[in-house]
């Protein structure tokens, strides 16, 4: 009895495995039935549920499971269950939507994905199960398919068409402001067109990354513009995107890590340049900042903003203060800094710059600097021992009232391009009682009490 069984238990192997194989022939037969009644414009659902049926099947044995045409058959009984919910959205949407181009957008952003996922995982699972048969393929899509077999040119032709589909399901995502899925289809495009033709295809992944971007998702941001690293097609605008996402996620390490290799990459991109040097700026890397900021000034000579922050960067430096905001010692190199401060200021009034909160900013800060010098000079000749108040002491006020006069005309300025600003108006009101133009000081009362409706 027990050899019986044995024997009986080892002929039904390789039935078996024929049973498997009848089972792809059935696929094929179904789905051939189904795309027949399809050019007939009567799709019969019903060949398509027996193919899939079929292929599920095929698809659990290892004789038909690890084959590229089982996983070809599988791509295209999926894709045209996606092609014929898409048909019925355009059905649904013909009494309302007269547009035909109009309705294709509403029925590609409105049909269900999962179908067309299915069909793209198959492709995808070719690669890894059968790189051979991808090949042939892939020698069809770029060559020609007059070399390949009527079923494989049917995947082929397949292929190209979920390739387009991806691309309208895309735009119809990014249409209806679904910039998540927009994303994931414009990366679908990109790759179905690398499986293909062995073509890296920069538009469309860069399209999956102003997609990411605007669906605000820091993962899928991070995803798309790391593929483009890794494939060696990033512009500047990936490192960007990763550096702000990285921020989002409040992860500066890898936000640092990622501008890092971005200026290495692209070390003469003005945006990468200067996001890299307010980051210095936040971090109070002062130094750093104005590395960056001369050599934004040597690719742009005429940008005022730059002066006018590497202006403010030796001001500060030149004044600094504490925590509380209360004035600290000068350095050792003060009239350095204070002389570069200067003369960067100076540059932005002489570049004229359009716009106006450049030069203002400008104006204020040269006379602000020029005051706070002043009140530094009185202050220090307040504080000297009367054995010294008669030699240094008049030096010092000399210097105090010679400040203050330089302040005078930028302030005035400052004044001309925002007439309202009481801390200007309050400013030189302060400075024409110090110089003593008692006029002045009265006129600018009076303007001060008018802008506030006493």
């Amino acid at each position: 009895m027990k050899n019986s069984l044995r024997i009986i238990t080892l002929a039904l192997l390789p039935l078996l495995g024929i049973s498997q194989k009848m089972k792809v022939q059935t696929a094929w037969r179904a789905l051939n039935d189904y795309e027949s009644t399809l050019k007939d414009g009567k799709p019969d659902i019903v060949y398509l549920n027996k193919a899939k049926e079929a292929i599920e099947v095929a698809l659990t044995n290892d004789d038909t499971k690890n084959q590229g045409k089982t996983w070809a058959y599988k791509a295209r009984i999926h894709y045209n269950y996606y092609n014929y919910a898409f048909l019925q959205e355009m059905k649904k949407l013909e009494p309302t939507v007269a547009d035909k181009k109009e309705r294709n957008d509403l029925a590609y952003g409105n049909t269900p994905t999962t179908e067309f996922e299915a069909a793209n995982e198959a492709v995808d699972k070719i690669k890894d199960v059968d790189a051979k048969y991808m090949e042939v393929i892939q020698d069809g899509f770029t060559k020609g398919t007059s070399q390949l077999s009527e079923d494989d040119v049917k995947f082929t032709l397949v292929a190209m068409q979920m390739k387009m589909e991806a691309g309208n399901i895309a735009n119809g995502k990014y249409k209806a402001k679904k910039f998540d899925e927009a994303a994931d289809y414009f990366y679908k495009v990109a790759y179905l067109n690398m499986a293909m033709t062995r073509k890296k295809d920069t538009a469309n992944f860069y399209n999956a990354c102003v997609s990411a971007g605007r669906s605000k998702n820091p993962a899928k941001i991070l995803e798309y513009n790391k593929k483009m690293v890794d494939l060696k097609i990033a512009t500047p605008y990936n490192f960007q995107s990763m550096y702000n996402a990285n921020l989002s996620k409040q992860d500066t390490s890898a936000a640092l890590a990622i501008l890092s290799k971005g200026r290495t990459a692209f070390p003469a991109d003005m945006d990468l340049l200067n996001t890299e040097t307010n980051l210095f700026l936040a971090k109070g890397k002062q130094q750093e900042a104005l590395n960056n900021l001369t050599a934004s000034i040597e690719k742009d000579p005429s940008n005022a903003l730059f002066y006018l922050v590497r202006g403010n960067i030796y001001d500060n430096m030149a004044n600094p203060k504490d925590a509380t905001g209360k004035d600290k010692e000068k350095p050792a190199n003060f009239d350095e800094l204070f002389k570069n401060a200067e003369t960067n200021y100076l540059k932005v009034i002489e570049l004229k710059p359009s716009n106006s909160e450049h030069l203002y900013n400008s104006l204020y800060n040269l006379g602000a600097m020029y005051n706070n010098l002043g009140g530094y000079y009185q202050t220090k000749a307040g504080n000297l021992p009367l054995s010294e108040a008669k030699t240094k002491g008049k030096e010092l006020e000399t210097k105090s009232q010679d400040n203050y006069k330089k302040a005078i005309p930028h302030l005035e300025q400052a004044l001309t391009i925002k007439t309202e600003d009481k801390a200007t108006m309050s400013a030189l009101r302060k400075l024409y009682m110090l110089t003593n133009d008692q006029a002045k000081a009265t006129e600018m009362n009076n303007r001060i009490k008018a802008s506030s409706g006493k």
